[in-house]
């Protein structure tokens, strides 16, 4: 039997069984990867890096390619007049086209934290109850902290062309500051000695392009309706969560109601958008994409609105077993799978609730805005809070 104390081999050889898994989960700290999906670059976590690469681009919100007014062309006056209040949504499109010729130029910061996945705490994970065995020496090992520190500052530079009095043009360019981290400790169950993993880099670059066109098929009394084609250009990197790396087609139907008029200035107009979020490279992986929104306007000047937003997934964000890692019951000895972390391989539905609004700032010209997206499920990587401020133009 080996000697246990501080100079016997026993412990000599599990320091360096515990540096091999540190090395096997996460990386050694201190290693430079080139990338944030580097950083699991061994097969036990692999399948978190490959979840957060394919999930992350659409946790970052893009904004309406709408502008915050529209306008009309007054022939007796030879002069353009904005025809309806001041739309007060962020995220979701009016179907009232721009006006020809007219041209709208927006600005805007947000900044989106990945606090949870499937309702866990992203920087308190953890993984101690059923040892893991490690591929390559079957030794076994805990996870008392696995921590993950994800944070984007997104600006987001969108302009708005009216090609005609029924059909806009967008091109959306953001460009994110991301900022990765992991903080984890790893356990030998045979000796009980612990290995601490940390990381930390960042990442400057594009994020995916957004090319949007919209085109007013209907417009009375009842309401407008516009249909829609959104197309998501694979710019940004998917290794640095930053992407989606797929071209995303997504047809839409954009429908709004008359405002309706309350009195001493104040209306109320309600919004609706739907359509398909395509995946180029695989089909399985599109989603639906819906929302519905009430706007109030104040005096012509402010309007304020509230929105839900919803993404379904056509399937979960893994196949089956993308997540399992191979355990041993330590009571028993029975040797199984169960999924790393207890990540789960289910469909990650997105419902959120927006708040917001846009005001009047100089002359039917400059408006600013801002507005706050706050979840009202858990499912997948999630944030907690997602703020928006921005200042837009129209000429």
């Amino acid at each position: 039997m080996e000697d246990p104390g501080p100079e016997g081999p026993g412990v000599r050889r599990g320091a360096a069984a515990i540096a091999v898994l540190a090395a096997a989960c996460a990386g050694v700290p201190g290693a430079r990867a080139e990338t944030f999906r580097e950083t699991f670059e061994r097969p036990i976590t692999r399948p978190i890096g490959d979840a957060l690469a394919d999930s992350i681009g659409h946790a970052l919100p893009i904004t309406a390619a709408s502008a915050g007014v529209t306008f009309s062309f007054n022939k007796e006056s030879h002069a353009w007049e904005r025809e309806t209040d001041i739309l007060g949504q962020l995220y979701l499109e009016r179907p009232r086209p721009l006006g020809r010729g007219k041209l709208n130029l927006s600005v805007s910061y947000q900044w989106v934290r990945i606090d949870t996945v499937d309702g866990h705490d992203l920087d308190q994970l953890s993984d101690t109850r059923f040892p893991i065995v490690d591929p390559k020496n079957g030794r076994l090992f805990t996870v008392p902290r696995f921590g993950l520190d994800l944070e984007t500052h997104q600006v987001t530079t969108s302009v708005t062309y009216g090609a005609t009095d029924d059909l806009d043009l967008n091109l959306t360019i953001p460009v994110l500051y991301s900022r990765f981290g992991t903080n984890v400790i790893f356990r030998d169950v045979a000796t009980g000695q612990e290995q601490r993993a940390r990381v930390r880099s960042t990442k400057v670059g594009p994020g995916d392009l957004f090319l949007r066109g919209k085109y007013r098929l209907l417009h009375g009394a009842w309401g407008d309706l516009a249909a829609g084609l959104v197309l998501r250009a694979p710019a940004g990197n998917q290794d640095n969560f930053q992407g989606t790396g797929a071209w995303e087609p997504a047809p839409m139907l954009y429908a709004a109601t008359p405002s309706l008029s309350l009195g001493h200035g104040v209306g109320l107009q309600a919004y609706a958008n739907g359509g398909v979020e395509l995946d180029a490279d695989d089909v399985d992986r599109s989603a639906g994409r819906f929302g519905f929104g009430l706007d109030c306007a104040v005096q012509e000047r402010f309007t304020a609105a509230v929105a839900v937003l919803g993404r379904e997934p056509f399937q979960g964000i893994a196949p089956p077993g993308f997540f399992d890692v191979a355990r041993v019951d330590p009571q028993t000895g029975r040797r199984f799978t169960a999924p790393v972390l207890g990540l789960e391989r289910d469909r990650a539905s997105a419902y959120d609730l927006s708040l917001g609004g846009r005001v009047n700032l100089w002359h039917d010209t400059v408006f600013g805005f801002a507005n706050v997206i706050l979840p009202l499920n858990r499912d997948g990587f999630r944030s907690d809070v997602i703020p928006l401020v921005g200042v837009e133009a129209a000429f």
